[in-house]
């Protein structure tokens, strides 16, 4: 407990779901290794609408079954609810926790009362629309090996509620502690780590499950087409978004993945003797209160996150929002030469989104893990990145570096930033 009364709060379990691995070890592989996921756009993105990008980076494929969970509910979800669940076990199981299975539910010692938070953006609208092409009586027939034939979901209304992945996390894993559901567009998995933090060090829950998760995949890329018109995708021919480089155009779509978190209270942590991957020291956000789908060019929001983030502590490594946009990418290096000043001066700084491609709500909890992996490992991974600004400290290449502050930011349509701090824990006393 900090002189304030607060408690600590440490990260002990880590379950991503993304493009480039299912499980840490898979993902923190790709991430240093900087495997590229993006794929030309499937034919059927073309039928109706040419778009300007060529790339995307498929769904991640996994299956209940595969992970050990019920599967005959599979029919009745959609794939941001399969993330969370796999992300669930697969971060309980990395926290050491013994899991022992009563029916359909999986359940860890000592960890019922634990919160569940979980930050998505938009919610996937496959479902939505195949329920409405069935009502309408224009459903296509047959599917297309990704995708299946339309039908109306007898299910469709708590399939599509935003909060059923935190739900069925709680349903699968019988936790009791609470749960809800974050938006804040791009930034809803750092919004949600950060409520998580701030119920476990205000002493209200001991534990938590968080995180976020996204999926955006339907058959005729009709989603695709809607951030295509805003001209925020890449247009790269190879698809690398390039951020921070002069050289970038746009975002590298990516139609969803998702990373669940364990945190700690500490002591709670201590007592079973848990492998800490770091401490979560803070939590901030602001408002642009500018435009629905614009960062505020002159960025006041962002420089005033950062300050609050940095506020009495030195940051060695920033994981930057970082899409590869023109607008954010110019703001967001102001910001940072604002806050840190000089090359020279500035943590080492990368963009995860420029490896695995922008999974929206997820992306912030992805972003997360990446920092706790990096101070445990003493790692960052590289960007991939041609021509980079010459006033950031950018990293070409992964690289050893010793961590013991880092700090991830997440902006999202509509002006939201937020942003978290964590520190490297040697402390066990």
């Amino acid at each position: 407990m900090d002189t304030d009364g607060t408690k600590r709060v440490v990260i002990t379990g880590i379950g991503p779901v993304t493009s480039i691995g299912t499980g840490k070890k898979q993902f923190w592989e790709g991430m240093l290794a900087g495997r590229n996921p993006a794929r030309k756009l499937p034919a059927s993105y073309r039928k109706k609408y040419i778009p300007k990008t060529e790339f995307y980076v498929p769904l991640p494929e996994i299956a209940l079954r595969d992970s050990g969970l019920a599967g005959r509910y599979d029919r009745i979800m959609q794939h941001e609810t399969r993330f969370a669940l796999v992300g669930t076990r697969l971060a309980l199981e990395d926290a050491g926790y013994r899991l022992k299975t009563e029916g359909d539910t999986i359940v860890a010692e000592n960890f019922t009362d634990a919160c569940t938070i979980l930050g998505i953006g938009i919610a996937g609208l496959e479902n939505a629309f195949q329920s409405y092409e069935a009502h309408a009586g224009t459903a296509v027939a047959g599917g297309d090996g990704r995708h299946p034939a339309s039908r109306y979901q007898r299910m469709i209304i708590p399939m599509l509620m935003p909060n059923a992945a935190a739900a069925w996390v709680t349903i699968f894993f019988g936790l009791t502690g609470g749960s809800f559901t974050i938006n804040a567009s791009c930034a809803s998995g750092t919004a949600a780590i950060g409520a998580a933090f701030q119920r476990i060090a205000r002493g209200v829950n001991q534990c938590a499950v968080c995180g976020g998760v996204e999926a955006l995949s339907e058959r005729s890329g009709a989603i695709l087409r809607g951030f295509d018109m805003l001209g925020v995708l890449t247009r790269a021919q190879d698809g690398a978004p390039q951020p921070f480089s002069a050289g970038r155009s746009g975002f590298l779509f990516a139609e969803g993945g998702g990373c669940i978190l364990i945190l700690e209270e500490l002591t709670h942590a201590l007592r079973r003797n848990a492998r800490i991957y770091a401490e979560i020291i803070d939590y901030a956000d602001t408002s642009d209160a500018f435009n629905i789908v614009r960062c505020d060019p002159r960025g006041n929001g962002i420089v005033r996150l950062l300050q609050r983030l940095s506020a009495g502590r030195t940051i060695d490594y920033l994981n930057t929002h970082g899409t590869g946009t023109e607008l954010n990418d110019a703001t967001e290096r102001d910001a940072v030469r604002a806050v840190f000043g000089t090359r020279d001066c500035q943590p080492l700084l990368n963009a995860t989104k420029g490896l695995i491609g922008h999974t929206l709500g997820a992306s912030g909890a992805i972003e997360a893990a990446v920092c706790a992996l990096s101070i445990h490992h003493g790692m960052i991974h590289g960007n991939r990145c041609d021509e980079p600004f010459p006033e950031l400290n950018l990293q070409r290449k992964s690289r050893k570096a010793a961590i013991d502050c880092a700090a991830s930011v997440s902006f999202g349509f509509g002006g939201h930033n937020c942003g978290l701090a964590f520190g490297k824990f040697t402390d066990r006393q």
